[in-house]
């Protein structure tokens, strides 16, 4: 194909050797390599389901499709009108298989040249696409010489057998291709093949000048974006300039308020304990002048009382000495009896000397008391004060802090040979089971995959599939194969039950309940399974089945207190941890749909004021209650964009967590596990945030 888009231009027909060459690859692509292409596609998709995929995969189909007869064809605007495999051409057919059928990239990924000796089906199909390139590449002259023929020839006979013999078995398109080798080329059926080819190449080469264009006003938009981004970053260090000098302020002056409080609390103590020493030395020097007082008392009551002693001796030493011992007797009574008096008279002095000491420490004590209640209640005023503005301050910081930085990304897990994650389960911190839509496996935080999903069972699920027990089993939704009613109803959806798998690897069936089950929940508080369940009749049946934990039905929730129907399609679900609400990312009707643990309708949350679209997926709650759900919307600037709303338990919005454009890498699914660890599903890898 030439590298400047635009109408081939194919001479007239002259079938000599190359020209036979030439026609003879056109119509080995336009008829064996693209009923192959149908006939893998019919087997990963039922034909009678073919448009309801088409419908769930829309955006991704228009975003990929760049012709417009394409899209035409695949939605049509009068919309519901049956399509077939046959009406479509290999392009279309290349899309398809890539996008919405759930096989597995290569290990080069699509759109790339794989590796030699790659024989896995996606790396078949991408050299079928490759080898129509190079047939495409002569188409301006029709003709190809023998050396180049048997090469390519080779080449799309090996793929083809490769994908006949892993999907199919039997020989029937060797078969096709070794006749088409071989059989007589008439030039009416070389010239068909020509056009036919010729017509396809056209389209591709329409499809180049399409795509240059759009990758010229993608550029542009990411030119747009990056001058945004770079604008917002200069914005950003300003205002986290700004708001770090208001910390450094709000730091100054802390450690001066700060510091001016201990310097009052060490003048208080200062102040407190001079109060105390010069109390202590007033009742010291009063103590001491009460002992002094005292003692002069007595020693003058001694002095006195010798005196009067003298005085009587010196003035009956004339006396008559026959009177001496009547003298004395009396002397010695009148003595007794002063002694006596001052000794009551001490004893009053000392008692009241006692009381006025008791009273005067009772109040010296009283003063103090209160000095020291006075002090403790200012410093407890004080210390409150302090604390609230600290807290205010430390609430402000960390408000600022949240509002900047919501998510911190803490470590990514690659996930090997899955691509498109849809759902995650936390068995612990460096364990998850992940799926795609139709392979389910436990993988490590180390790329290891641990243990995938017998063969035995068949896992089918574009959304919540599986769930693990508070015990650390797995739940999840899967259909036992079985040969013979495979045969006759390919992927009859009333066969897919509830299973558990325990740590040792064995399974038991739960239950297989009447209607599909589309999504599954294990209860963290008492163990109870809440299964999202829908049938195919017209008007749709659907309804959220509370199970016990060995698959006993509990109840069923389907209409809300008016007999309206709660839900229109089920797609993730989960239990609010707090007060036990079930909350379902209904994907038809495009809302959170919440009901109590009864089963009575609280609210149906449909986004944000500032959201343009509300196109909910994965949900969960956190250990505070609050739900987290990842929705896509369109956006002016960004186009389709993937975002992580984090509301309260009651529906109110309260920030956005991450926001990213569709383009970049897109996310599905999350969970957190129980110390608040945030799980986030994207294209092939998961990322771990706090």
């Amino acid at each position: 194909m030439s590298d400047d888009p635009g109408p081939s231009s194919v001479p007239k027909l002259t079938l000599t050797k190359p020209a036979e060459n030439y026609c003879r690859l056109c119509q080995l692509i336009m008829t064996v390599c693209s009923d192959l292409f149908r006939d893998i596609l019919s087997r990963h998709i039922q034909p009678a389901n073919l448009r309801r995929e088409l419908d769930i995969n829309k955006n991704t189909l228009l975003r990929t499709l760049k012709i417009h007869d394409h899209k035409k064809l695949l939605f049509p605007q009068s919309g519901g009108q049956s399509l077939s495999a046959k009406d479509m051409d290999l392009t279309i057919l290349y899309v398809l298989l890539r996008n919405i059928c759930g096989i597995s990239s290569h290990q080069n990924g699509w759109g790339n040249t794989p590796n030699t000796g790659d024989i896995t089906l996606a790396a078949c199909i991408e050299r079928i696409r490759e080898q129509k390139n190079a047939i495409a590449s002569h188409s301006n002259i029709g003709e190809i010489d023998d050396i180049r023929f048997q090469d390519i020839w080779m080449k799309l006979q090996t793929d083809i057998v490769n994908i006949e013999k892993e999907l199919i078995g039997g020989d029937m398109y060797e078969r096709a291709v070794k006749v088409l080798f071989s059989c007589e080329l008439t030039p009416k059926k070389a010239r068909e093949s020509a056009g036919d080819f010729s017509r396809l190449h056209d389209g591709i080469n329409e499809v180049q000048t399409q795509a240059k264009h759009y990758n010229a006003q993608k550029k542009a938009r990411i030119n747009s974006i990056a001058r945004k981004q770079h604008a917002t970053k200069r914005k950003l260090i300003r205002v986290t300039t700004s708001k770090k000098a208001r910390i450094d302020r709000l730091e100054k002056q802390h450690s001066s308020a700060t510091r001016d409080i201990k310097a009052r609390i060490d003048r208080l103590e200062k102040k407190h304990s001079s109060a105390t020493k010069d109390i202590k030395d007033q009742i010291k020097e009063t103590e001491e002048n009460i002992l002094y007082m005292i003692k002069g008392r007595l020693h003058e009551n001694e002095q006195n009382i010798e005196a009067s002693i003298d005085r009587l001796e010196n003035q009956q030493s004339s006396d008559i000495q026959g009177l001496s011992s009547t003298i004395e007797e009396r002397t010695e009574g009148g003595l007794s009896a002063v002694k006596n008096e001052i000794k009551g008279r001490m004893s009053s002095m000392e008692e009241n000397i006692e009381g006025r000491m008791s009273s005067m420490e009772e109040k010296i004590e009283g003063r103090m008391f209160s000095m020291e209640e006075n002090i403790e209640e200012r410093m407890s005023s004080m210390e409150e004060n302090i604390e609230g503005r600290m807290s205010t301050m430390e609430a402000k910081v960390e408000g600022t802090r949240s509002r900047c930085y919501p998510l911190v990304l803490t470590s990514t897990i690659e996930v090997p040979d899955m691509y498109s994650t849809r759902h995650i389960s936390v068995v612990s911190p460096d364990k998850l089971w992940v799926s795609n839509l139709m392979k389910l496996q436990q993988v490590d935080s180390t790329r290891h995959v641990i243990r995938t999903l017998d063969d035995e069972y068949e896992y089918l699920n574009s959304g919540g599939g599986h769930t693990v027990s508070v015990e650390g089993d797995l739940v999840f939704i899967a259909r036992v194969r079985n040969s013979v009613q495979s045969t006759a109803s390919y992927r009859l959806e009333s066969q897919y039950g509830i299973h558990k798998m325990t740590a040792d690897g064995s399974i038991t069936t739960l239950l297989t309940p009447d209607f599909s089950p589309r999504c599954i929940h294990s209860s963290h508080i008492n163990g109870d399974l809440l299964i999202g369940l829908s049938n195919e009749s017209y008007p749709r049946t659907v309804r959220v089945m509370r199970c016990d934990g060995t698959g006993r039905k509990i109840r069923d929730i389907e209409l809300d207190e008016e007999g309206q129907r709660l839900y229109g399609y089920p797609r993730y679900i989960t239990e609010n941890k707090m007060n036990g609400d079930i909350v379902v990312s209904d994907s038809l009707k495009n809302a959170l749909v919440v009901v109590d643990r009864s089963g009575r309708h609280r609210f149906d949350y449909k986004g944000h004021s500032t959201d343009k679209s509300f196109r909910p997926h994965g949900v969960c709650t956190d250990i505070l209650g609050r739900i987290l759900v990842i929705h896509t919307g369109y956006d002016d600037d960004s186009g389709d964009i993937c975002c992580i709303s984090l509301l309260d338990r009651d529906g109110r919005f309260l920030t956005r967590l991450l926001t990213q454009p569709w383009d970049d890498d897109g996310f599905n699914s999350l969970c957190v596990d129980d110390i608040n660890n945030i799980y986030v599903a994207f294209l092939n890898k998961i990322k771990v945030f706090k």
